[in-house]
């Protein structure tokens, strides 16, 4: 059998995106539409999503009808290019924009391994099966953010500029890697700059080159970059944008990198985190010869052939993973996606490192990988008894732990019979069946505790009526996809005491905590609906109406993708409900007749709204980047 899986691991070498690719469509594809879009990245990058394409915001992000400073506008362009398929901003559409992103990725690490490594067609091919069985990589690709895309475009910048350092000019190579670098910044921000140059400094200096940084070349290069860089900031400074362009420079850029407010964490959160987050192939360690490596002449030797033209592209992919990780470890703000950077050159590192294990440590190597999904199918059956939220059953679990289950016995049986390559194959294989029930079960069960969607289609209906929708204490943009509607956001009660005052008909939104310390609220306040968003309980309470509005019955004319007015939200995913114990809001009278599907829900009065602190760093998050917005600062609603 190994030598039938060793043939066929060199026959797909030939194309070796081909396999990869495909593996990466079977994980993601059959998926794309099966769950809502959860707390609290993908919900405010939906309603950004929807400022760009219907409320014309192309160049200045906006959320909640207000700008946006924590992101810049590439990602929600990259996603604009999608709606010509899927009609409309639905959880699909945001999906598929993950999905693309992995595979952009993947092709751009088939790439490093080939212009950079230098490596031959089975070191690609590995190196595409290790970065579609990590399963941080893997869940990443099933969740909305642009952070495949960012770490894409940063690959691209590395390989442009590999080539242009072999060269003693090379205008084209070094412009087009500090221009994909300044694209890599609109996606996400300054480190799309700073990871490219920060490598090619360390891998010059390394050389014994570092002259050849200081080229004509190079200064175009970098002045095409600040020129991308210049123009987009100048062009929001005219736009009247003033403000937040002064929000990006201080708070975005000084204040994560020298004195985070939120996301702060110690030097070494990374030494902690990356293990994590490269697994399963951090085990690779178990089984690589070590030795040499504390030993004096390792390091001479090393030193000796630095300027050997074989190994550069190597050292290449060392500097992009040391260098990343020491500036990563310097910023203030440290999150581990913060990471994705450095995984295609470990891709490559680490396929070359399988690929050469002798038999022993083969062996060795996948069973490590057996003893690991062995303690994942025996700790799954547990999953209902540890989290967090009362009277739920998250769905799935012991199909995961079968599928675990058979995933260490499949390695078990590959430590015994399979090689490096016929074993690599078969455990990129494993991954991928093993992911199958966690995306088409466990995830979307997840959707009543990961999503706010029940809870802001409530606030969403009352809305609709005629209600003010406002929300104490929470990350901007929680509720206003789902509901349709912008939302009055403060973390002022004394503000929402005046709403309550000023305006009749309030439908409020905020933890349970917060509702409960809230000793002088009003008595015109009735709860109507709770439910768990991550971590944290939250009530919507109304004031002006006892009960919560009843469900309309769907017009079978109305389809839920279709193409959103300005101010409406795609309510629905297509999807069942999720297993579990959903929120319910509590009975009551129907209400007034709401705006039909292909109206747009009027804009409601809301008094002045004023910037907010950031809020409370307890506050629950998804997996990934979560960062505050401001609170709205408009004075009255805008209809997106």
């Amino acid at each position: 059998m190994d030598k039938l899986l060793t043939r066929l691991y060199r026959l797909l070498a030939w194309a070796p995106l081909l396999l990869p690719a495909a593996l990466l469509a079977a994980q993601t594809v059959p998926v794309l539409d099966s769950r809502a879009l959860w707390f609290s990245d993908e919900i405010r990058y939906a309603n950004v999503f929807e400022n760009v394409v219907h409320g014309g915001k192309w160049l200045v992000m906006y959320l909640n009808g207000v700008p946006y400073p924590d992101k810049p506008p590439v990602y929600f362009w990259f996603l604009a290019g999608l709606l010509p398929v899927f009609k409309a901003a639905t959880p699909a559409l945001f999906m598929a924009g993950a999905a693309l992103s992995a595979l952009l990725l993947l092709t751009a690490t088939m790439a490093l391994s080939r212009l950079v490594a230098r490596a031959g067609r089975e070191v690609s091919l590995g190196a595409g099966l290790v970065l579609v069985s990590c399963f941080y990589v893997v869940g990443l690709a099933h969740y909305s953010r642009m952070d495949l895309l960012f770490a894409t475009l940063i690959t691209a910048a590395h390989i442009c500029l590999f080539r242009a350092w072999g060269r003693e000019r090379a205008m084209g190579w070094a412009v087009a890697g500090f221009a994909l670098a300044g694209v890599a910044t609109l996606t996400k921000g300054p480190l799309g700059l700073a990871f490219p140059l920060l490598a090619s400094v360390a891998y010059l200096a390394w050389t014994g080159n570092l002259r050849r940084f200081f080229r004509r070349d190079v200064a175009v290069g970098l002045g095409v970059c600040l020129g991308l860089l210049g123009a987009w900031v100048l062009a929001a400074w005219l736009g009247g944008e003033r403000e937040l362009v002064e929000n990006i420079f201080y708070k975005q850029i000084y204040r994560r990198a020298v004195n985070a407010s939120h996301h702060g964490q110690p030097f070494w959160h990374y030494l902690a985190t990356l293990p994590a987050a490269w697994l399963p192939w951090t085990l690779l360690l178990a089984a690589l010869p070590l030795g040499p490596v504390a030993r004096a002449g390792f390091w001479r030797g090393l030193w000796q052939a630095r300027r050997d033209e074989e190994r550069k592209g190597q050292a290449y992919l060392w500097s992009m993973v040391l260098t990343g990780f020491v500036l990563l470890s310097a910023l203030s703000t440290k999150i581990i996606v913060y990471l994705l950077p450095l995984f295609p050159a470990l891709a490559v590192l680490s396929a070359r490192a399988v690929l050469g294990l002798d038999a022993r440590r083969t062996r060795r190597l996948w069973l490590v990988l057996c003893g690991l999904f062995a303690v994942v199918a025996m700790a799954l059956p547990f999953g209902n008894m540890l989290h967090p939220w009362p009277d739920f059953a998250v769905a799935g679990l012991w199909w995961m732990a079968l599928a675990s289950a058979l995933a260490a016995g499949l390695l078990w049986w590959a430590a015994r019979a399979l090689g490096p390559a016929s074993g690599l194959l078969l455990a990129a294989l494993v991954v991928t069946a093993w992911v199958q029930p966690l995306a088409m079960l466990t995830l979307p069960s997840l959707d009543p505790v990961m999503s706010p969607r029940a809870q802001a289609q409530v606030m969403g209906d009352y809305a609709d009526q005629g209600y003010v929708p406002a929300a104490y204490k929470i990350y901007s943009g929680v509720y206003t996809y789902y509901s349709g509607h912008d939302v009055l956001e403060t973390q002022d009660l004394e503000r929402i005491a005046a709403l309550l005052a000023a305006e009749p008909k309030v439908v409020l939104g905020m933890q349970r905590r917060y509702w409960d310390q809230w000793t002088d609220r009003p008595a015109t306040l009735n709860v109507i609906h709770e439910q768990w968003i991550v971590d944290q309980p939250y009530v919507l309470a109304v004031q002006g109406g006892p009960a919560a509005p009843q469900p309309q019955a769907p017009d079978a004319g109305a389809d839920a993708g279709a193409a959103l007015a300005p101010g409406a939200a795609a309510n629905a995913t297509g999807a069942d409900p999720a297993p579990g114990t959903a929120p319910q809001a509590m009975p009551g009278p129907a209400p007034e007749a709401a705006p039909g599907p292909d109206q747009q829900a009027a804009p409601h009065g809301q008094p002045e709204q004023a910037p907010a602190p950031a809020p409370d760093k307890d506050t629950g998050t998804a997996p990934g980047e979560s960062d505050p917005a401001p609170a709205p600062a408009n004075a009255t609603e805008q209809t997106i």
